[in-house]
């Protein structure tokens, strides 16, 4: 399955009105045209002003008349012309990611199925870099070694993805956590598991790790991911 990831940076104050146009008009629009919505979440920490989507395809090539079929809606083009005077985004970027095997996300319109208690979520949306021609030997030691661990300790896990266009050699995923002190009561205990020590120590022989970075996000109230 393809994941086609957006980040749109808005101008400070603006992001609101974006996004009530985009919640009543453009994200209908969209999902009725091009393919169903899967998430979408505002940056609560990190860069924030910022809204990430996903959006998935199991045929990439069902992309591009998706599109057409989109830019010619009455409805997506009133909400480009409802928001080109909003002059809310400062910035754009889209990543095209594929799914792992472990990924629990694995086909368009699969019914998001919440495991967590309650209705609280914050998701912690991570971005692993790896040297060139290695990162497959973390992902098989993250899946035979660190998933197992995780998913005794951890939330939800949502989805779990590599690069295809954009940033090559990363790895894109995200864990869903009730609240943040959620977060880091599960995270202390898995940290302080044997097993994942070991995981530890069988991915730093590899040497494939470059750099990390996360952010926190929360799902808009029309996401299904929530």
């Amino acid at each position: 399955m393809f994941l086609e990831q957006r980040i749109y940076t808005a101008h400070p104050g603006k992001l609101p009105l974006w996004l009530k146009a985009y919640s009543e008009i453009g994200g209908p629009a969209s999902s009725r045209t091009l393919t169903p919505l899967i998430g979408m979440f505002t940056v609560e920490f990190g860069q924030i002003n910022r809204v990430l989507f996903v959006r998935g395809f199991d045929d990439i090539d069902a992309r591009e008349p998706g599109l057409a079929r989109r830019d010619a809606d009455p409805d997506w083009q009133r909400f480009i012309a409802e928001t080109r005077p909003l002059n809310a985004l400062a910035a754009q970027e889209a990543k095209l990611l594929k799914t792992v095997p472990f990924s629990p996300l694995q086909k368009v319109g699969q019914p998001f199925e919440r495991k967590l208690p309650g209705t609280g979520m914050f998701v912690d949306h991570r971005t692993y870099d790896f040297e060139p021609g290695k990162m497959q030997l973390w992902l098989d030691a993250y899946r035979d070694l660190g998933k197992p661990v995780q998913d005794n300790h951890l939330g939800q896990l949502l989805w779990f993805a590599v690069t295809e266009c954009g940033p090559i050699n990363q790895a894109v995923f995200a864990w869903a956590y009730t609240s943040l002190g959620d977060r880091e009561k599960r995270r202390a205990a898995m940290a302080a598991d044997p097993g994942w020590a070991a995981f530890g120590k069988a991915v730093a022989a590899t040497g494939a790790l470059k750099q990390q970075s996360t952010l926190v996000l929360k799902p808009v109230p029309w996401s299904p991911m929530r």
